[in-house]
């Protein structure tokens, strides 16, 4: 089985709706839609906006459905000028750029424990969404344009020139978002793979949230194109950890049903 993420609604509406759903349990108040996805069993689900949801949602669909690989696919601010909306994102290195002990002499977004304050992607997964966008967008003079590098990831929403700069010189960051880093840092602690993929819905400049509004259901078909692609190509062929099927000898499994 795989875990897909999103943190909004729009995020993952157009995915449920190519499903063929079996089930769906609540636990920690977020909802898992499980069925087939094509030929691949999947698991579904909303996080919510920021870290702490999306935490809570990586770990609760590990521990109860086991997947062997986890795909994560929303909205994110782009941090260079040259960006244009809908343009796509794969995060090969993940950051926590709120993450702040630099009172200790440590770097933002060291965690401590960690080796590095970067969180790496899978690179199978990163190159088989690459290829999917690929194939979803194969005319790259009318398609969107596909970056691969950092991601970072904070609870707050930027939109003021000064904090955009900062990522991007601090970081290397090519995109801004909520959830990423968190979904990474889970994933790797219970040695799941997974992949990060961001559309920018917008620049992260003092329009953002006008321009989040207002282009986040085109944006999401483009990431929609990249999943349709990637998610048979993740899943047909490779075995599975739980044949499908949540683990239902989990007792917060059964507190969900």
């Amino acid at each position: 089985m795989l875990a897909v993420i999103g943190a909004l609604e729009e995020e993952v509406d157009l995915i449920e709706a190519a499903m063929t759903v079996s089930g769906r349990q609540t636990h920690a108040g977020i909802e898992t839609v499980r069925g087939e996805f094509g030929a691949v069993e999947i698991v579904l689900a909303q996080c919510g906006v920021g870290k702490v949801n999306a935490t809570i949602c990586t770990q609760m669909l590990i521990d109860l459905y086991r997947p062997r690989a986890l795909i994560f696919s929303g909205v994110a601010g782009g941090l260079l000028p040259n960006m244009a909306i809908g343009d796509v994102v794969i995060a090969s290195h993940l950051i926590q750029y709120d993450m702040d002990l630099t009172a200790f002499g440590r770097r933002h977004g060291e965690i401590p424990g960690q080796d590095s304050r970067m969180i790496e992607s899978d690179p199978g997964l990163v190159q088989k969404a690459a290829q999917a966008f690929d194939a979803a967008f194969p005319d790259a003079a009318s398609g969107p344009n596909l970056m691969l590098g950092t991601v970072v990831s904070g609870d707050r929403f930027i939109q003021d020139p000064e904090t955009l700069r900062w990522l991007q010189r601090e970081f290397a960051a090519l995109a801004t978002e909520m959830e990423g880093a968190a979904v990474g840092y889970t994933c790797g602690l219970n040695a799941v793979p997974f992949v990060v993929i961001r559309v920018l819905s917008d620049t992260a400049s003092e329009s953002a949230s006008g321009d989040f509004a207002s282009n986040l259901a085109t944006v999401c078909r483009n990431s929609f194109a990249i999943l349709e692609r990637l998610i048979p190509e993740v899943g047909v062929g490779e075995g599975d950890h739980s044949g499908g099927q949540a683990d239902t000898s989990n007792p917060d499994y059964r507190r969900a049903s």
